[in-house]
């Protein structure tokens, strides 16, 4: 049995030299391929990470966070514990930027300001400053006593936008128009006049001589009271009545055409002339009868003795 196992293993494995050198080789390629994925492996293996430097950050940041938390409700922030800082008075629209620096600016904080002034901003009140982007209130705070500006605006110096409209704006102001001497075309651009009144208005001051008041103006057929209260600041009587009446030569018939006489009462003037004589003053026409008091008013800024 153990001869015949002997004799078919020779049959089967009786190789040439040159079989036996391939087969060498072959091996050795399988044994390389067989140990490198083992030699990478152990090469790629990683190391355990080294946590005692995070461990040392974060044990920092705990203890400046319960310095924080120890600080007093009144403490002030200083800029001196980033740097050297000296505290002096400055304006803020005319520092430079090396100024801005001694006083603890940071470099950022400072072309920020400069560049917001060359944009056209300005700072005009102390607690402007704060309106800078990126400013710590509390620098903010402790640089307040040092800034050359008033605290809060003044009204004397900041006038509302009232007051510079009123101040910029001036009214144009336009002559007053002369109601003794306007024509109907005149008349007729007053608002609330139009063609037929800007007419009445003509004819009854051609009736009555001329106009001593704007308040005649209610006389006027038409004119309403509301129409008259607005174009009486527009209007003037710089020439008084330029028809005076004779009162001690006129005719009843000329006495009759004026507005505050009328024929009646013009024909008891000249009886009354006839048989008293001449009038030497207004007071005189009292004495006729139907002239009263308020008559007498109206009717003596047109007579002429």
């Amino acid at each position: 049995m153990k001869k015949a196992f002997q004799n078919l293993l020779r049959n089967y494995f009786n190789f040439t030299k040159g079989e036996r050198n391939a087969f060498f080789v072959l091996s050795a390629v399988a044994l390389i391929i067989a140990i490198l994925p083992a030699i990478s492996f152990r090469q790629q293996t990683p190391q355990p990470t080294d946590f005692s430097t995070l461990q040392q950050l974060a044990a920092l940041d705990s203890m400046q966070s319960e310095a924080d938390e120890k600080k007093p409700n009144n403490y002030t922030y200083n800029h001196s514990e980033a740097g050297e800082q000296h505290l002096f008075l400055f304006n803020p629209n005319t520092a430079d930027k090396a100024t801005f620096l001694k006083l603890g600016f940071k470099p950022y904080l400072a072309d920020r300001i400069i560049k917001y002034r060359n944009a056209g901003g300005a700072f005009k009140i102390k607690s402007d400053i704060s309106k800078i982007y990126g400013i710590d209130e509390g620098f903010a705070k402790q640089l307040q006593p040092y800034i050359d500006l008033p605290e809060q605006y003044s009204t004397a110096t900041q006038p509302t936008f009232a007051q510079n409209k009123q101040e910029n704006f001036t009214p144009k102001k336009y002559a007053p128009i002369n109601l003794n001497t306007a024509d109907t075309a005149t008349l007729n651009r007053l608002k609330g006049i139009g063609h037929k009144l800007s007419q009445r208005i003509v004819n009854y001051r051609e009736k009555l001589g001329g106009f001593y008041s704007t308040a005649q103006l209610a006389e006027v057929y038409g004119l309403s009271p509301e129409v008259i209260a607005d174009i009486t600041p527009k209007l003037s009587t710089e020439l008084q009545p330029y028809h005076m009446i004779a009162i001690n030569t006129a005719t009843a018939e000329e006495l009759g055409q004026h507005p505050y006489i009328k024929y009646k009462l013009a024909a008891v003037i000249v009886n009354y002339r006839t048989q008293h004589g001449n009038f030497s003053s207004p007071e005189d026409l009292l004495k006729v009868k139907l002239i009263d008091e308020l008559t007498l008013s109206k009717l003596k800024n047109y007579l002429k003795f």
